[in-house]
This record gives structure tokens, sequence and C-alpha cells, in this order.
């Protein structure tokens, strides 16, 4: 992931090796984005992403879901859980930056 955004000045990357970390990374610094893998170890980014909406201080924050997850149920479940945007691997990269870009702008203003 960092060869992924690495390229973007504007973006400082925080990693977190499951959810539960990485909600707690979230709470501490309320980033602008997160970037979660879907299919995490212990608790899955759904059930992280239902956490990030409960919470008044995270509910705001666009959340980029990434999984080899490709069929139309796949993204349905996604859009419904308030994802901002589905990503499937492999990841392209423009498609990242393109994504990553729009939310910078969006953040900005």
């Amino acid at each position: 992931m960092r060869d992924l955004v690495g390229e973007l000045s504007r973006v400082e990357l925080i990693t977190a090796p499951s959810a539960e970390i990485g909600l707690e990374l979230i709470a501490a610094h309320l980033p602008d984005a997160v970037i979660m893998d879907i299919n995490l170890p212990g608790m899955s980014g759904f059930d992280a992403m239902q956490r990030l909406r409960e919470a008044p201080a995270t509910r705001h924050i666009p959340v980029i879901g990434l999984s080899a997850g490709a069929l139309l149920k796949d993204t349905n479940r996604a859009r419904q859980a308030g994802f901002y945007r589905y990503l499937t691997k492999p990841v392209k990269v423009a498609e990242l930056t393109r994504v990553l870009e729009e939310l910078l702008v969006r953040t900005a203003s």
C-alpha cells in the first residue's frame, strides 16, 4: 500500500495489522480518509465499517474498501455498508490514485 500511495505528496499513510488496531488509530488520528481491506484477521472490514459509522467522531470519514470479491453482491454489500468506494484486488494503481485525488479535493473544500 505504501508503494501505491507513495507518489501522492499530500497523503500520509498509517497502517494497522488488524481492524481493531485500525479503529484505535482512526479514533486517535481522525484521518481525512481510510483505505480498509474487507477480509481482515479477526474483525471483518464490514464490522469495522459499522463501528466507524456508529461513532459520531468517525461517521463522516470516507472509507475505501479493498477486496478480492468482485461479484455484484460484493459491491452492493459494500455500498449498503457505507463504503465511499469499493475497489477489487489486485488494486489498479491508477484507480486508487484517482479515488484518493478525488477525496483530497473533496476534503479540501
